[in-house]
């Protein structure tokens, strides 16, 4: 008798999708903080009466539902395969290192944008991540992540006029 033929008819045990649950679960609870942010929000006084609250509501809304179609995939057993790299990139393997810049360059901008400004603290974060993510020519990341800085802040402070903290710069 075979593998083969011994194994038929003894029930498979499958493994659990956590990973798949466990972005079903994220994309579920940024919906629920994003549905009760855009509730919250003051009653619009514009003759439109779509209100600062209108945009988050219908993101959070479509956030969970996209949660719950998710779930309801991964139950039927249609989850998702890896894609094929190029070149040497296991993508099978989690590369820890990286991943672990990108969250440290978030926690920076967190902590730092109100001190030192969006100028500084973006550029620095722009120039981490791309770092992270494999760019080396040290210089020119620097530079374009500092160009990208000026215009994303003066974009925003000078033509929408939303205020982004100047920092010790003090645009």
């Amino acid at each position: 008798m075979t593998a083969e033929s011994s194994s038929v008819g003894v029930p498979q045990r499958k493994s659990i999708p956590w990973g798949e649950y466990a972005i079903s679960a994220a994309l579920l609870g940024i919906g629920i903080v994003v549905l009760l942010d855009g509730l919250r929000q003051s009653e619009s006084r514009s003759a439109s009466g779509v209100g600062a609250g209108f945009m988050p509501t219908v993101v959070g809304v479509l956030l969970i539902a996209l949660s719950a179609a998710l779930t309801v995939q991964i139950v039927r057993g249609r989850l998702g395969e890896a894609d094929e790299a190029e070149g040497e990139v296991d993508v099978r393997r989690t590369r820890w290192v990286p991943m672990a810049i990108c969250v440290g360059a978030v926690l920076v901008f967190i902590v730092g944008v109100e001190p030192l400004g969006y100028v500084i603290v973006s550029s620095i974060v722009f120039w981490l991540t791309a770092w992270a993510v494999g760019a080396r020519h040290i210089v020119r990341s620097a530079i374009i992540a500092i160009a990208l800085s000026l215009i994303v802040y003066l974009a925003f402070t000078r033509l929408l006029d939303i205020y982004l903290p100047p920092g010790v710069l003090g645009f």
